[in-house]
């Protein structure tokens, strides 16, 4: 077992302990237990007081005789628990302020250039009879996948990208490492979601699949290798190997959701099923795989097209999270906007408006297109193998790419 320091403690305990103000802030734990069994049984800790523990971390930080860059990634981290605590006292940050310290990126609008011309692309990837908002549902409605067969099917898929992913990355994943499922019918903190991972420590993972919400065969050899592999499975599984038991990070035994490390995980697996597959391997497995009946569905060159249309829906998704936040639309105007691409129903709207309200997920909106879009001005559209490699196994931030 990895023995720890006082800091070491200390920081691992202050996080635990945001966490009772701040439901669902810890994503994962799998350090030492008695240090989540003391947060347990206290009362909640003031947030004067945890205030003044972040900045004790901050100030005996550099006396621990980490290298440079350990110590670098670990004061980014402390100043996005002590900003997060510093809103729990009541300091008002602007929203760009909170991003540049919990987050260490900048935020600013994507670019809606990049959503000129989406309508008619949109108009021609889904071509068909009525007009886009009908056939888009009745797209929907063909390519929804039964909720018995749901369970069966992702674990297919888990086993594709898993496959590929010891193929392109071999010798890389822990011996030990599992992903159980699980069908649930509503996800934590009453949020809906398709897909989650919860990662347990010791190299495993539970993802939870909603079969009631938004499953259709077309996601699912993108979700297996965005929750699974090589997506968050991978990297927490090889982090928690490589980091936590060969060199004693210990801060790798914790997830924080409001930290620079959930910006580079959301790259990392956004970009997953892009590091296994070219878009027509994709859609060729997708269609062999899981496609009910081939003969009912459109070419796999426009199968493609819609394959390329979805990863142009993160800019659309991250705008409408900026309109929510920074210019402070109300939900009539966001529905008004989100309507105006075609693709989703006031319902699917109204969902996402109330996951960005909410102020434990609000940023998380941001993270999938911050995330790609760093890396992908640093490495290119696609990393190569050796450079998702590299992101798998280190402890990286966001500013670290710059």
């Amino acid at each position: 077992m990895i023995k720890l320091s006082k800091f070491e403690e200390d920081y691992l305990l202050l996080a635990l302990r945001i966490n009772k103000h701040i439901k669902g802030y810890v994503d994962f734990y799998y350090g030492p237990e008695n240090l989540r069994k003391i947060v347990e049984s206290e009362f909640p800790m003031a947030p004067i007081r945890l205030l003044k523990d972040s900045r004790a971390l901050i100030q005996h930080l550099q006396s621990q005789g980490y290298d440079l860059k350990r110590e670098r990634f670990l004061e980014k981290i402390i100043t996005s628990m002590k900003t997060s605590i510093e809103m729990l006292n009541g300091i008002d940050y602007s929203i760009k302020d909170q991003f540049l310290k919990l987050y260490d990126v900048n935020l600013d609008p994507a670019y809606e250039i990049e959503l000129k011309n989406l309508k008619e692309e949109i108009n021609e990837a889904y071509e068909g009879p009525g007009n886009i908002t009908e056939h888009m549902a009745n797209l929907r409605l063909t390519r929804r996948v039964p909720e018995a067969q749901v369970f069966t099917m992702f674990q297919k898929a888990l086993n594709i990208v898993r496959k590929q992913t010891k193929k392109i990355l071999p010798n890389l994943l822990p011996k030990e490492e599992q992903i159980s499922i699980d069908l649930v019918e509503q996800s934590n903190y009453n949020l809906k979601w398709s897909f989650y991972n919860w990662y347990q420590g010791n190299y495993k993972s539970r993802i939870e699949l909603n079969p009631k919400y938004d499953m259709y065969w077309t996601a699912f050899l993108s979700a297996a290798s965005h929750e699974g592999y090589p997506g968050h499975h991978t990297e927490f599984s090889v982090k928690e190997q490589m980091l936590y038991h060969e060199l004693n990070h210990f801060e790798q035994s914790i997830l924080i959701i409001h930290s620079p490390q959930m910006i580079i995980s959301e790259g990392i697996a956004k970009l997953a099923n892009s590091i296994l597959f070219s878009n027509i391997e994709s859609a060729e497995i997708s269609l062999r795989e899981f496609c009910p009946d081939i003969s009912k569905e459109v070419p796999l060159e426009i199968l493609i097209l819609q394959d390329e249309i979805k990863a142009k829906i993160s800019v659309f998704w991250y705008n409408f999270a900026y309109h929510a936040l920074v210019d402070k639309y109300n939900e009539e105007e966001l529905v008004q906007f989100g309507k105006g691409i075609g693709l989703f129903s006031e319902e699917q709207l109204k969902n996402e408006i109330e996951r960005i309200l909410n102020p434990v997920y609000s940023k998380n909106a941001f993270l999938y297109y911050l995330g790609t879009n760093i890396l992908r001005k640093k490495y290119g559209k696609i990393p190569s193998i050796k450079e998702y490699k590299s992101l798998l196994v280190n402890p990286i931030l966001p500013s670290d790419l710059n």
